[in-house]
């Protein structure tokens, strides 16, 4: 059996009263696979701190409210301070589990915002990473590992709070979506039309628009034009550049064209806004108010 364990204090003493008065603090950090034997945690008064457990692989054999269950790999349990803990892991399942203990004074809130329970999210590669970034920092020990430590964890919280959201959402050839809007950040200025962008998602240019609309919150057409405006605000302010310059460097070969775009996004001329930052704070205003 491999098991890696990363704590935070080397003195002997898991935790020490300051830590429980931090907003966060990564008490350990850890590891478990390989199994050549059952492992068996009995902890009946439990851990004066919080546990984290998620079964990346095989199963876990937990008792929960009297009663053993078997607990598939993708799912989180959930410990409590003084919560009873008692699990087994057999050999013959093949688990691998990743575990955090933690502690401090936005515990309760943090679970709470980010509704963190026992459930099953799926076992997901960006999850294990996220782990192993922690048990990393803790084991290097570098300046500020704790508040790096502390920060990734954050990010463990958020991911799990989207992976439980994304289980009850229909995600529909998600995965090549992302790609394509990833794609549309990085080559904005390539001559993108709908049919180009539904054969990069393999899909019906209806199927394709009405996915992509529900993934990105606007058409996709729109969701380039605004890519392409928000890169055309930045290029103007570059005085040394033209508007032709600019409009070709966004992607329109028509400088009209391009004006006529950029005056019915931004409300100004490309010629009015360029080179002045007033108009460009501005219009960032209007479209923060627009949000809400």
């Amino acid at each position: 059996m491999i098991r890696v364990v990363a704590r935070s204090h080397n003195t002997g003493s898991y935790i020490v009263p300051e830590d429980a008065l931090l907003p966060i603090f990564v008490v350990s950090c850890g590891h478990q696979y390989r199994f050549n034997k059952d492992f068996s945690i009995h902890r009946p008064d439990g851990r004066p701190d919080y546990q984290l457990l998620y079964i990346y692989k095989g199963c876990g054999h937990f008792l929960i409210n009297g009663t053993w269950e078997t607990v598939p790999a993708g799912s989180i349990i959930l410990y409590r301070p003084d919560q009873p803990q008692i699990y087994t892991y057999l050999a013959a399942d093949n688990p691998e589990i990743y575990w955090i203990h933690f502690l401090g004074t936005k515990s309760v809130s943090l679970l709470k915002s980010f509704e963190i329970r026992d459930s099953l999210i799926g076992t997901h590669r960006t999850l294990k990473q996220v782990f192993e970034e922690i048990i990393l920092e803790i084991q290097l020990r570098k300046p500020r590992f704790h508040d790096i430590a502390a920060a990734d964890f954050y990010k463990l919280l958020s991911l799990i709070n989207r992976l439980t959201q994304l289980q009850y959402t229909p995600q529909i050839n998600s995965a090549l979506i992302d790609q394509l809007i990833a794609q549309l950040n990085k080559r904005y200025m390539e001559p993108w039309d709908i049919r180009a962008m539904a054969d990069f998602c393999h899909l019906s240019i209806d199927h394709f628009s009405h996915q992509f609309k529900k993934a990105a919150g606007t058409a996709p057409v729109q969701f380039l034009t605004n890519l392409r405006m928000e890169q055309a605000k930045e290029l103007l302010l570059t005085e040394s550049l033209s508007v032709s310059e600019v409009a070709e460097l966004v992607g329109y070969k028509d400088p009209l064209y391009f004006s006529r775009v950029f005056k019915k996004s931004t409300g100004t001329s490309p010629r009015m806004f360029h080179g002045n930052r007033r108009n460009f704070e501005q219009s960032k205003k209007v479209d923060k108010r627009q949000l809400y």
